[in-house]
Protein backbone atom coordinates (compact mmCIF):
# COMPACT_ATOMS: atom_id res chain seq x y z
CA UNK A 1 0.00 0.00 0.00
CA UNK A 2 2.67 2.50 1.04
CA UNK A 3 4.93 1.34 -1.79
CA UNK A 4 2.15 2.02 -4.31
CA UNK A 5 1.84 5.61 -3.10
CA UNK A 6 5.61 6.16 -3.19
CA UNK A 7 5.95 4.80 -6.73
CA UNK A 8 3.02 6.90 -7.95
CA UNK A 9 4.40 10.06 -6.37
CA UNK A 10 7.80 9.55 -8.06
CA UNK A 11 6.27 9.19 -11.53
CA UNK A 12 3.58 11.83 -11.04
CA UNK A 13 4.44 14.03 -8.03
CA UNK A 14 1.17 15.94 -8.18
CA UNK A 15 -0.80 12.71 -7.55
CA UNK A 16 0.32 12.47 -3.93
CA UNK A 17 -0.66 16.09 -3.32
CA UNK A 18 -4.10 15.40 -4.85
CA UNK A 19 -4.53 12.36 -2.61
CA UNK A 20 -3.67 14.38 0.48
CA UNK A 21 -6.19 17.05 -0.55
CA UNK A 22 -8.83 14.37 -1.01
CA UNK A 23 -8.12 12.97 2.45
CA UNK A 24 -8.37 16.46 3.94
CA UNK A 25 -11.74 17.05 2.26
CA UNK A 26 -12.97 13.72 3.63
CA UNK A 27 -11.94 14.80 7.12
CA UNK A 28 -13.86 18.05 6.70
CA UNK A 29 -17.11 16.24 5.99
CA UNK A 30 -16.89 13.85 8.94
CA UNK A 31 -15.51 16.42 11.36
CA UNK A 32 -12.19 14.72 11.96
CA UNK A 33 -10.25 17.83 12.93
CA UNK A 34 -8.62 18.61 16.27
CA UNK A 35 -10.13 17.41 19.45
CA UNK A 36 -8.09 18.37 22.49
CA UNK A 37 -8.96 15.68 25.00
CA UNK A 38 -7.83 15.28 28.56
CA UNK A 39 -4.64 13.39 29.42
CA UNK A 40 -6.81 10.48 30.55
CA UNK A 41 -8.04 9.69 27.05
CA UNK A 42 -5.03 10.93 25.08
CA UNK A 43 -3.26 8.41 22.86
CA UNK A 44 -0.43 10.87 22.27
CA UNK A 45 0.79 14.30 23.35
CA UNK A 46 2.77 16.81 21.32
CA UNK A 47 3.89 19.49 23.72
CA UNK A 48 0.71 21.01 25.17
CA UNK A 49 -1.47 19.54 22.43
CA UNK A 50 -3.16 16.19 23.03
CA UNK A 51 -4.46 13.62 20.55
CA UNK A 52 -7.59 12.00 21.95
CA UNK A 53 -8.57 8.39 21.44
CA UNK A 54 -11.71 9.54 19.60
CA UNK A 55 -9.68 11.70 17.23
CA UNK A 56 -7.25 8.86 16.56
CA UNK A 57 -10.04 6.38 15.84
CA UNK A 58 -11.78 8.80 13.45
CA UNK A 59 -8.52 9.39 11.62
CA UNK A 60 -7.79 5.66 11.43
CA UNK A 61 -11.30 4.94 10.09
CA UNK A 62 -10.99 7.70 7.50
CA UNK A 63 -7.71 6.31 6.20
CA UNK A 64 -9.23 2.83 6.04
CA UNK A 65 -12.27 4.09 4.13
CA UNK A 66 -10.10 6.13 1.77
CA UNK A 67 -7.84 3.21 0.84
CA UNK A 68 -10.76 0.81 0.49
CA UNK A 69 -13.20 3.03 -1.42
CA UNK A 70 -11.03 5.56 -3.26
CA UNK A 71 -7.83 3.61 -3.98
CA UNK A 72 -9.61 0.22 -4.15
CA UNK A 73 -6.89 -1.22 -1.95
CA UNK A 74 -7.66 -4.81 -0.98
CA UNK A 75 -4.67 -5.63 1.21
CA UNK A 76 -5.08 -3.02 3.96
CA UNK A 77 -2.68 -3.74 6.81
CA UNK A 78 -3.81 -2.59 10.22
CA UNK A 79 -0.30 -1.73 11.42
CA UNK A 80 0.29 0.48 8.36
CA UNK A 81 -2.95 2.36 9.01
CA UNK A 82 -2.16 2.78 12.70
CA UNK A 83 1.23 4.22 11.84
CA UNK A 84 -0.19 6.57 9.22
CA UNK A 85 -2.99 7.76 11.48
CA UNK A 86 -0.83 8.56 14.50
CA UNK A 87 1.96 10.09 12.40
CA UNK A 88 -0.56 12.25 10.55
CA UNK A 89 -2.02 13.55 13.81
CA UNK A 90 1.41 14.16 15.34
CA UNK A 91 2.39 16.07 12.19
CA UNK A 92 -0.74 18.20 12.50
CA UNK A 93 0.03 19.07 16.11
CA UNK A 94 3.64 19.83 15.17
CA UNK A 95 2.46 22.30 12.54
CA UNK A 96 0.14 23.86 15.10
CA UNK A 97 3.15 24.38 17.35
CA UNK A 98 5.08 25.83 14.41
CA UNK A 99 2.29 28.32 13.70
CA UNK A 100 2.26 29.34 17.35
CA UNK A 101 6.04 29.81 17.43
CA UNK A 102 5.92 31.85 14.22
CA UNK A 103 3.21 34.06 15.71
CA UNK A 104 0.80 33.43 12.84
CA UNK A 105 -2.82 34.54 13.01
CA UNK A 106 -5.95 34.11 10.90
CA UNK A 107 -8.05 37.20 10.29
CA UNK A 108 -11.88 37.06 10.36
CA UNK A 109 -11.85 37.76 6.61
CA UNK A 110 -9.51 34.83 5.93
CA UNK A 111 -11.76 32.52 7.94
CA UNK A 112 -14.91 33.79 6.24
CA UNK A 113 -13.46 33.40 2.73
CA UNK A 114 -12.18 29.90 3.44
CA UNK A 115 -15.67 28.79 4.47
CA UNK A 116 -17.45 30.53 1.60
CA UNK A 117 -15.10 28.87 -0.90
CA UNK A 118 -15.57 25.31 0.38
CA UNK A 119 -17.52 23.36 -2.23
CA UNK A 120 -19.03 21.16 0.48
CA UNK A 121 -21.10 24.13 1.65
CA UNK A 122 -22.18 25.35 -1.78
CA UNK A 123 -25.25 24.84 -3.92
CA UNK A 124 -25.03 25.70 -7.60
CA UNK A 125 -21.61 27.24 -7.00
CA UNK A 126 -22.79 29.58 -4.23
CA UNK A 127 -22.39 29.32 -0.47
CA UNK A 128 -25.67 28.26 1.13
CA UNK A 129 -25.96 29.24 4.84
CA UNK A 130 -28.76 26.75 5.51
CA UNK A 131 -26.85 23.95 3.82
CA UNK A 132 -23.80 24.91 5.90
CA UNK A 133 -25.80 24.74 9.13
CA UNK A 134 -27.38 21.43 8.15
CA UNK A 135 -24.07 19.73 7.34
CA UNK A 136 -22.59 20.83 10.66
CA UNK A 137 -25.70 19.69 12.54
CA UNK A 138 -25.51 16.28 10.85
CA UNK A 139 -21.94 15.98 12.14
CA UNK A 140 -22.97 17.14 15.63
CA UNK A 141 -20.94 20.30 15.37
CA UNK A 142 -21.82 23.92 16.03
CA UNK A 143 -20.60 26.73 13.74
CA UNK A 144 -18.40 27.96 16.60
CA UNK A 145 -16.72 24.56 16.96
CA UNK A 146 -16.25 24.21 13.23
CA UNK A 147 -14.80 27.69 12.83
CA UNK A 148 -12.40 27.18 15.74
CA UNK A 149 -11.12 23.99 14.15
CA UNK A 150 -10.99 25.62 10.74
CA UNK A 151 -8.78 28.38 12.16
CA UNK A 152 -6.39 25.72 13.45
CA UNK A 153 -6.24 24.09 10.00
CA UNK A 154 -5.68 27.46 8.31
CA UNK A 155 -2.85 28.25 10.72
CA UNK A 156 -1.17 24.95 9.84
CA UNK A 157 -1.55 25.66 6.14
CA UNK A 158 -0.11 29.13 6.60
CA UNK A 159 2.91 27.69 8.42
CA UNK A 160 3.47 25.18 5.61
CA UNK A 161 3.11 27.92 3.01
CA UNK A 162 5.65 30.06 4.81
CA UNK A 163 8.16 27.21 4.59
CA UNK A 164 7.52 26.41 0.92
CA UNK A 165 7.51 30.06 -0.21
CA UNK A 166 11.03 30.47 1.12
CA UNK A 167 12.20 27.49 -0.95
CA UNK A 168 13.78 28.28 -4.35
CA UNK A 169 16.11 26.53 -6.77
CA UNK A 170 19.80 27.37 -6.56
CA UNK A 171 21.83 28.34 -9.67
CA UNK A 172 23.34 24.83 -9.63
CA UNK A 173 19.88 23.25 -9.57
CA UNK A 174 18.67 25.50 -12.41
CA UNK A 175 21.68 24.40 -14.45
CA UNK A 176 20.80 20.78 -13.74
CA UNK A 177 17.27 21.49 -15.00
CA UNK A 178 18.61 22.90 -18.25
CA UNK A 179 20.94 19.94 -18.77
CA UNK A 180 18.15 17.45 -18.14
CA UNK A 181 15.85 19.30 -20.55
CA UNK A 182 18.55 19.14 -23.24
CA UNK A 183 18.94 15.40 -22.75
CA UNK A 184 15.20 14.91 -23.14
CA UNK A 185 15.04 16.94 -26.37
CA UNK A 186 15.20 15.08 -29.71
CA UNK A 187 18.71 14.71 -31.08
CA UNK A 188 19.89 17.92 -32.73
CA UNK A 189 16.98 19.98 -31.33
CA UNK A 190 16.99 22.60 -28.61
CA UNK A 191 15.15 21.95 -25.38
CA UNK A 192 11.69 23.46 -25.57
CA UNK A 193 10.55 26.09 -23.08
CA UNK A 194 7.65 23.88 -21.97
CA UNK A 195 9.95 20.94 -21.27
CA UNK A 196 12.32 23.14 -19.27
CA UNK A 197 9.43 24.67 -17.33
CA UNK A 198 7.93 21.25 -16.58
CA UNK A 199 11.23 19.90 -15.24
CA UNK A 200 11.82 23.06 -13.23
CA UNK A 201 8.40 22.77 -11.61
CA UNK A 202 9.10 19.13 -10.75
CA UNK A 203 12.45 20.03 -9.20
CA UNK A 204 10.89 22.87 -7.21
CA UNK A 205 7.97 20.74 -6.05
CA UNK A 206 10.31 18.00 -4.83
CA UNK A 207 12.54 20.52 -3.07
CA UNK A 208 9.54 22.09 -1.35
CA UNK A 209 8.39 18.67 -0.17
CA UNK A 210 11.85 17.99 1.24
CA UNK A 211 11.79 21.39 2.96
CA UNK A 212 8.43 20.59 4.56
CA UNK A 213 9.68 17.21 5.71
CA UNK A 214 12.89 18.68 7.12
CA UNK A 215 11.02 21.43 8.96
CA UNK A 216 8.55 18.93 10.36
CA UNK A 217 11.35 16.63 11.51
CA UNK A 218 12.98 19.62 13.19
CA UNK A 219 9.73 20.52 14.97
CA UNK A 220 9.21 16.94 16.10
CA UNK A 221 12.78 16.63 17.38
CA UNK A 222 12.40 19.60 19.72
CA UNK A 223 8.83 18.86 20.77
CA UNK A 224 8.01 16.71 23.76
CA UNK A 225 6.13 13.85 22.06
CA UNK A 226 4.59 11.07 24.11
CA UNK A 227 2.76 8.15 22.47
CA UNK A 228 0.66 5.78 24.58
CA UNK A 229 1.04 2.79 22.28
CA UNK A 230 -1.15 0.54 24.42
CA UNK A 231 -4.13 2.68 23.39
CA UNK A 232 -3.53 2.44 19.61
Amino acid sequence: MLRTMREGSQKHPWILWSILIAITITFVIVGAWDYEGSSANAVAEVGPHKISLQEYRRTYDNYYTFYRDQLKQEDIKEEDLKLQAINSLIADKSWTLAAEELGLVISPEELRNSILEQEEFQKDGTFDPQFYQRILANNRMTPGEFESRRITELLRNKARLLVTESTTLTPAELKEVEELAKRQAPEGADAGAKTTERIQLQFLYQKKQRALEAFQVSMRSKSNIIIHEQLL
